[in-house]
């Protein structure tokens, strides 16, 4: 038995996507079970895991950040406080948007309606913008945000459960 790490164990994210590519042109006939694989990862995210995420993201930035945002900034004048959480949460937001639209326009619709609505509920834990968080700066931000997500949901052809009226009470005329 070797003491040796395994050199896949070892490898980053994009040395391991390498490694995948030149795998599928050397072996073609991978490519099958591994696009059954993609799928099954890509329609794995149950909502309250990506609500958690979400929740996590936006509530784990920090603090400190708005002093290299906010203020006077030469070439852009000056940042409010408000302005610079917004953009902070935004970057932090963005990667689960962009994994909506992606799945969206790959066709799986559960799995959208999934992320969506963790998305939707992560925003709803966070609306109250604890003290201590960027979400303070910006009181508006979940609503604003949650907004659009169902504006993307609607133009994407993304139908949202029922029930998120129940779990989401003080949203409900936004989700109708």
């Amino acid at each position: 038995m070797s003491n040796q790490r395994s050199a896949l164990d070892a490898l980053s994210a994009a040395e391991k996507a390498a490694v995948l590519d030149e795998l599928l042109a050397a072996r073609p006939d991978l490519r099958e079970p591994a696009e059954a694989c993609a799928a099954r990862v890509m329609t794995d995210a149950g909502r309250s895991a990506v609500a958690d995420d979400v929740e996590d993201a936006l509530q784990g930035l920090d603090i400190e950040e708005l002093n290299t945002r906010a203020g006077y900034r030469p070439g852009r004048g000056y940042v409010h406080p408000a302005e610079a959480a917004d953009e902070i949460l935004d970057e932090a937001l963005q990667p689960f948007l962009d994994d909506l639209q992606r799945r969206a326009g790959l066709g799986m619709r559960s799995a959208a309606v999934e992320l969506a609505a963790g998305i939707l509920l992560g925003l709803y834990n966070c609306r109250d913008g604890n003290s201590e968080t960027l979400l303070e700066y910006s009181p508006d931000y979940t609503a604003e945000r949650a907004s659009g997500v169902v504006s993307d949901c609607a133009r994407l052809g993304i139908e949202l459960p029922t029930e998120l009226l129940d779990l989401m009470p003080e949203w409900s005329a936004m989700l109708h």
